[in-house]
């Protein structure tokens, strides 16, 4: 059977980064292994084993230990990923490579997928591996989209940091059926009730948050939530897996 390995950073990144990509790989009879760094603003455990049954994840541990690294909302404070030594961060994630012994490892892409700097940290860690890596990116037309439907469903309000900007570089595209966006919607509600379900005119209504999470959710709208999108990381040397 063959493995892949999911590197994250905080919980519900395995929603937002990999959800399509380790539903469609776990039915196509992968085992999917996930390794978190921190445990996200506030205890997300239960959510999280919520979120992984959903997606295809069949086991997940921490990176480390559960309170090595801190979530301060991307501040980029003492005790979080950003801060942390590169050679710490990519140590774990070494171990965890030789613990799982992975075909294909999945994390976020050179650019944390949202600029979050321990999303950051996380994809530079996972660089330094000798391994065949895969980073999730957005499109920059669909970051685009995204923010032109949220302007007008409110007009004249800020959605988002700023950082997520997308690419427009080709990405190889890992494409599941409608049944696995069905999945990722759900996982998503288990962090934060509606956000992946609730019909967005409605959403912005209830949901109070204006963060990068609501921009998300405008994201994949437009770009399908059955479909993630990756550049390639690093590479073992040795023939890249296949693909279903």
């Amino acid at each position: 059977m063959r493995t892949a390995l999911v590197v994250q950073a905080h919980p519900d990144d395995e929603v937002f980064a990999t959800g399509a990509a380790t539903a469609l790989l776990s039915d196509a009879g992968w085992n999917v292994v996930m390794r978190v760094a921190t445990q996200g603003i506030g205890d997300a455990a239960d959510k999280l084993q919520a979120s992984c049954d959903l997606l295809g994840i069949d086991e997940w541990d921490w990176l480390s230990t559960k309170d090595r690294w801190i979530d301060d909302g991307g501040s980029a404070g003492p005790n979080t990923l950003a801060s942390a030594e590169l050679s710490e961060v990519a140590h774990e994630v070494e171990r965890a490579i030789s613990e799982v012994r992975p075909q294909l490892v999945l994390t976020v892409g050179r650019d944390g997928l949202t600029g979050h700097p321990d999303h950051i940290a996380i994809s530079k860690a996972v660089q330094q591996q000798p391994c065949h890596a895969l980073g999730a990116r957005l499109r920059a037309q669909d970051v685009q989209a995204g923010h032109q439907h949220l302007q007008q469903l409110l007009p004249g309000e800020q959605v988002g940091s700023g950082l997520v900007t997308g690419c427009t570089t080709p990405l190889l595209e890992l494409t599941g059926t409608p049944e696995i966006a069905v999945r990722r919607r759900k996982a998503l509600d288990q962090y934060y009730d509606g956000l992946g379900t609730t019909d967005i005119p409605e959403l912005v209504t209830t949901y109070g948050r204006r963060g990068d999470s609501l921009l998300l959710r405008a994201v994949f709208d437009a770009a399908g939530w059955h479909c993630d999108r990756f550049e390639v990381l690093s590479s073992s040397g040795s023939d890249a897996p296949s693909f279903p």
